[in-house]
């Protein structure tokens, strides 16, 4: 567990800098929405246009962490420490869930600033920006969709993973390789999810492409 707590903290050490300006450039916009909010006093009608705003700036800024799902491992081996990681006395699947981990914490904090943001604005527009109260109000229905949307993360980072080791293997094909595998294994997520809409469906997708990682990692990209 000391090595595991290690590993993470060395992830997020190498993401600080980058985690700081994100979550800066997420205090600023939201910041600047508000301004927009109060003093152009939108009428009702008009007060979607804010929200698609803010959707908008949402996906820009969970952009930087999807980013950071490949340039992860680039790095590693940009500055040669995947070398080094693989001859660590850890299990290989402690690589995957720290780099996981450090991934969702980075995501977690953008969405808290964000919503903190929503809630600001709602003040501003003195409750007339969206309803509060399926943010508020506890049921089973949310603590569901939460669970989704973690698990749908998961599958997404080692679906990036996957891809970017498997990339790894081709040599000067990887960027190519890399596309390829991304796409091939969103599309079968999407083939999956549609026909069987569940959270075991999530989990299924989301252990295969953690079970792929872990054989790309301990046999294709590893060290002797």
């Amino acid at each position: 567990m000391h090595a595991f707590r290690r590993l993470l903290l060395t992830d997020l050490r190498n993401r600080r800098n980058t985690i700081l300006v994100t979550l800066g450039a997420t205090i600023l916009l939201n910041a600047a929405m508000a301004i927009l909010t109060f003093q152009m006093r939108f009428p009702q009608n008009t007060l979607g246009f804010v929200m698609f705003l803010d959707i908008v700036i949402f996906c820009v800024l969970l952009f930087v962490p999807f980013l950071h799902c490949f340039s992860t491992w680039r790095e590693e081996w940009k500055q040669h420490t995947i070398y080094r990681l693989l001859t660590l006395p850890v299990p290989r699947a402690h690589l995957l869930l720290s780099k996981y981990i450090s991934i969702l914490l980075e995501t977690l904090l953008i969405s808290a600033v964000m919503i903190a943001g929503l809630f600001v604005q709602l003040k501003v527009s003195q409750g007339l920006l969206f309803r509060a109260e399926p943010l508020t109000v506890d049921d089973w229905s949310k603590v569901l969709l939460i669970t989704k949307w973690l698990l749908a993360e998961a599958c997404l980072v080692f679906l990036c993973s996957a891809s970017m080791l498997l990339g790894k293997c081709c040599g000067r094909l990887s960027l190519l390789v890399t596309f390829l595998g991304f796409v091939a294994g969103l599309l079968l997520w999407i083939v999956a999810y549609a026909n069987v809409p569940s959270i075991f469906t999530l989990i299924v997708v989301g252990a295969a492409y953690f079970a792929a990682s872990l054989y790309l990692l301990e046999k294709k990209v590893g060290v002797e």
